[in-house]
């Protein structure tokens, strides 16, 4: 079964940082085609702005291209009515994230992020990984 998940920001940076991360197990998962992986626009520009902060603008760069090779994205404008009514429920910061998955039904918020806590879909990568029958690393992310 290929699962669709929509993946936060910090996923993407846990994979490349901790080489044993969760995360990293989860972008293995991506990069074999085995999950589906929906972003938002806003992912694509932070996971962008953070390479480029820490690292440098061809690496960013590379991540935008490989975000856009390999994740489907969705505008905010897709998804303006679902965030006006989950505005108040959720920091400005993750209110775009939660828009796309409530509009697009995903099963899988996939972060690790304690703003999500409060929604059914959130799931930190240890959880997923462990849910799809997986062995998880000892670390949360």
């Amino acid at each position: 079964m290929r699962y669709r998940v929509f993946l936060d920001t910090n996923v993407f940076i846990y994979a490349f940082e901790f080489s044993e991360s969760n995360s990293n197990k989860i972008i293995c998962l991506l990069n074999e085609g085995l999950i589906e992986v929906i972003i938002s626009e806003r992912v694509l520009k932070e996971v962008q702005a953070y390479f480029k902060k820490f690292y440098d603008k061809d690496l960013a760069a590379s991540f935008r291209n490989y975000l856009l090779r390999t994740c489907a994205v969705v505008l905010p404008d897709d998804v303006k009515s679902e965030m006006s009514k989950y505005r108040k429920l959720i920091k400005d910061k993750d209110l775009e994230q939660l828009a796309v998955v409530k509009k697009l039904g995903i099963k899988y918020l996939v972060a690790y992020d304690r703003d999500f806590e409060n929604f059914q879909e959130y799931i930190t990568p240890k959880a997923f990984i462990k849910e799809i029958g997986i062995k998880p690393s000892s670390n949360d992310y």
